[in-house]
């Protein structure tokens, strides 16, 4: 009996009940015709979308009934008006349905008009195949072969073997092969070969997975089809490709629906925007679905021990920080310069250069280890290390909940590990500087950018301000960032559609501003308050290493240099071994591990791959223009965070291959890799709290106290041990230095080397001895020990070395010489 009705109109703009609630819930769908030839009679449903396809369709249709394949056969029809698909020679042919879009749309609205009704209809799987009579339909038992045998999006290839590519266009096959197919192969993480076919299958716990979504009123052209291909692999629903014949007219036009530009233009760009993430559901976005339990397998148990994984990751961090802040009471030289400024003696300080030994910090810290040291007292060093591990702590929490939010809740302990268990992580995470802080800084700005563009509503744009107020204060780095972030934030609204969105305007309106506030903080107050004091850095040194943005002048460096530099934040030999650069096997596999973690994560959204290429790319390039400071690695703290998770994804994703090579249930086995993983970087984490570089003034003191001729021993101090004498010692012994004014506030006045029998004539007359200490910073050659040497010498006598501490592979020595006369 011929039943036909007629869904209610809708506005398509507004999803809800009246565009698909009746067929299957939260289905958003164009309004159509449904006729009704017949009940259900098979397992599996065949759509064939068509628009006026006249001779073509109806000689399909004739072929098909006679391979009396177990298929019932559904029309979707874009609104044919050639005649072709009349009612009665249908029902001959042994069609079930036709289903006639009445709404807005092309290919894509078809497919999920037909799609949700299968579903609603009870269809275990659902097959598709155009209706322009292209396509070997013998190849049709091979599609339910693969639904019986469980696979859940079988995709018909002429490539496979056994399959044929007839009179195939030039432009179709370049572009196939060289382009669609590789793009949704990478999205997938499934060897797709033929993606432009239609003809394919679907198991209905694919298309009714609400991770999928495929009833969203974004599908309309064809970009339905490129978003199955890729989302079923991201999933891990089993995936197949069978061998099909597909022939095009050997003379004549070619059948297509796309033969203008302008359309291929489009085509396009579905392509990039499914390949991309674009089109996944909103809750999916992001990082949702990285170290997801894989779909239709067969999981296994989760380990008992996983709910704890996160809190033993920050056990870890705060004994490994405990046990540096406990194992090394002195301070190091850039830790003494600081603290040889504070406490502040105003609010209004921290805003100005500070003067001696020109030791730069961002005023937000300054302001904090101000309150800090003025409170400690003589506890001064413990209250700024614990201000320091708690700054740690507060990066790696909110680090922790941004990708638990975002849906990598298998990440995270794999991010914290990397980032907070290295031993780079361990010795600036107590560091009497503003790098734990910045840390911070750099991942509230990261987490409320997700939130912003995931929602940019009023207190997701409150909140990103807020974390953009705390960069300004407690970055050198807040520009780049800021231009980092915005760019990534503006390529996912793109891809995703929402680039011209109310939301994405106000986004925009903020970064704009925040970009502003960051260009006039920085000539404003950065620029002026540090200048003058990486000059005299550059002066001491003589490498000119140390420039922010917008300084004109210094060096540049490499980008093998920078690459280096960089991943020894991540280097478990980092000072071990390794120095300040990674070491280069550990580059090789920190570098793959990146680009994995950049494939991987392209899958889900732009994001964070846009915002980690951004800075990777942008630094070396703003470096060699003179326009970032080139220094050691943990001036490249700011790409901690986005870097750790990449290559916690690319970890990840080969701790999870390696699971399923061992024949280990997942993501039980990949569990329990990342928890010997978190271990193993716990162990490296404890040894490098216990191995912490200090210079070690105090020991040095001591052996001169022990040693020294008289009370109040004569000390020549040198320019690097000058900060640290004045906290580890401040009234021990006569202390002389670099220029009559060496321990003057006034760095100004250390411009020029002294000379010893001109510059403290009183001293050299009221000694025996004189001391030499000496530090050298990241300088493991002694001879300017032995320069500095010589005028005492000639002085007081012969020199004789009496202490030394570390190792020149390491931070240089901390030395003690007696020179004197013999008895």
């Amino acid at each position: 009996m011929n039943q036909v009705s007629r869904m209610k109109d809708a506005d398509p703009a507004r999803p809800g009940p009246e565009t698909g609630q009746e067929l299957w819930p939260g289905a958003e769908l164009p309004a159509f015709d449904s006729a009704i030839f017949a009940p259900r009679a098979t397992r599996y449903l065949l759509v064939i979308p068509v628009i006026n396809e006249g001779e073509r369709i109806q000689g399909q249709l004739r072929q098909l009934h006679a391979l009396r394949i177990p298929l019932d056969v559904a029309i979707a029809d874009g609104g044919s008006t050639d005649g072709s698909l009349e009612a009665g020679f249908l029902q001959e042919c042994g069609v079930r349905a036709l289903l006639t879009r009445r709404g807005p749309g092309r290919l894509s609205a078809q497919l999920r008009m037909a799609y949700a009704w299968g579903l609603a209809e009870g269809y275990d799987g659902i097959l598709t195949v155009d209706g322009n009579g292209k396509d070997g339909l013998e190849a049709l038992p091979r599609f339910l072969e693969a639904l019986e045998a469980g696979f859940d999006y079988v995709q018909g290839s002429r490539y496979r073997k056994g399959g044929a590519a007839i009179n195939t266009p030039l432009d179709r096959k370049i572009g196939g092969r060289l382009l669609h197919a590789p793009l949704l192969s990478l999205a997938s993480g499934n060897r797709l070969t033929d993606t432009t076919n239609g003809f394919r299958a679907y198991s209905r716990r694919y298309l009714a997975d609400p991770r999928v979504a495929p009833f969203r009123d974004c599908f309309r052209d064809y970009s339905l089809l490129f978003y199955l291909s890729a989302r079923a692999g991201q999933l891990g629903y089993r995936v197949t490709e069978v061998p099909v014949r597909r022939a095009y007219p050997a003379s004549g036009p070619t059948p297509t629906k796309m033969g203008s530009t302008g359309a291929k233009m489009a085509l396009m760009g579905e392509l990039f925007r499914s390949a991309l993430g674009g089109y996944h559901p909103p809750a999916a976005r992001g990082l949702a679905g990285i170290g997801a339990p894989e779909a239709g397998g067969d999981a296994g148990p989760v380990p008992r021990f996983w709910p704890w994984i996160l809190p033993l990751v920050f056990l870890l961090i705060l004994a490994s920080r405990l046990a540096g802040i406990l194992d090394a009471p002195d301070i190091w030289h850039d830790e003494g310069m600081l603290m040889a400024n504070l406490p502040l003696p105003s609010f209004a300080a921290a805003f100005q250069h500070l003067p001696y030994f020109a030791q730069a910090a961002p005023p937000g810290y300054l302001i904090l280890a101000s309150g800090v040291m003025a409170l400690a007292g003589e506890h001064a060093v413990i209250g700024l290390r614990l201000l320091s591990l708690a700054g740690s702590l507060g990066a790696a929490a909110v680090l922790a909940l941004a990708l638990r939010r975002a849906g990598g809740a298998m990440v995270a302990p794999v991010a914290l590990a990397l980032m907070f268990l290295s031993p780079f992580g361990v010795r600036y995470g107590i560091e009497i500087k503003q790098y734990a802080f910045e840390t911070l800084a750099t991942c509230l700005m990261l987490a409320a950018t997700l939130r912003a563009v995931r929602r940019p509503d009023g207190a997701g744009l409150a909140l990103l301000a807020g974390a953009g107020l705390g960069l300004l204060l407690f970055s050198f780095a807040a520009p780049v960032l800021f231009a980092a972030l915005a760019a990534a934030a503006a390529l996912q609204l793109l891809v995703e559609g929402r680039l011209r969105t109310e939301g994405a305007r106000r986004l925009g309106l903020l970064f704009a501003g925040l970009m502003a506030a960051a260009g006039a903080w920085h000539l404003g107050v950065t620029k002026p308050v540090t200048v003058a004091q990486f000059r005299y850095f550059a002066f001491v040194y003589d490498l000119g290493y140390l420039r922010l943005p917008f300084i004109d002048d210094g060096e540049g460096i490499t980008v093998s240099s920078f690459a280096r530099i960089m991943l020894g934040m991540f280097d478990p030999f980092y000072r071990f071994a390794s120095e300040y650069h990674a070491a280069r096997p550990v580059a090789v596999v920190t570098v793959l591990l990146l680009a994995i973690g950049i494939l991987m994560l392209l899958r889900r959204g732009v994001l964070l791959p846009a915002f980690g290429l951004a800075l990777l790319i942008g630094l070396p390039v703003l470096s060699h223009a003179g326009f970032y400071p080139v220094l050691y690695s943990r001036h490249f703290i700011l790409m901690q965070p986005i870097l750790a998770i990449l290559l916690a994804t690319g970890l990840l994703s080969v701790l999870a291959w390696v699971a399923g090579a061992a024949g280990m249930a997942r993501p039980a086995g990949t569990m329990r890799l990342v928890a010997g993983f978190v271990v193993l970087q716990g162990g490296v984490a404890m040894l490098a709290g216990v191995h912490q570089e200090k210079q070690q003034l105090s020991e040095a003191v001591a052996v001169i106290a022990a040693h020294a001729a008289e009370p109040e021993p004569l000390i020549y101090v040198a320019p690097t041990a000058q900060p640290n004498m004045l906290y580890v010692a401040p009234g021990f012994g006569t202390q002389i230095g670099y220029g009559p004014g060496a321990f003057d506030h006034d760095f100004h006045r250390r411009s020029k080397i002294s000379e010893i029998a001109i510059d403290y004539p009183r001293e050299i007359a009221a000694h025996r001895e004189i001391w030499l200490l000496e530090t050298l910073v990241y300088d493991p050659d002694l001879g300017r020990v032995a320069a500095s040497l010589k005028p005492l010498a000639a002085a007081f006598g012969p020199c004789t070395e009496m202490y030394r501490s570390g190792s020149s592979r390491d931070l240089g020595y901390t030395l003690a010489y007696r020179c004197r006369a013999p008895d």
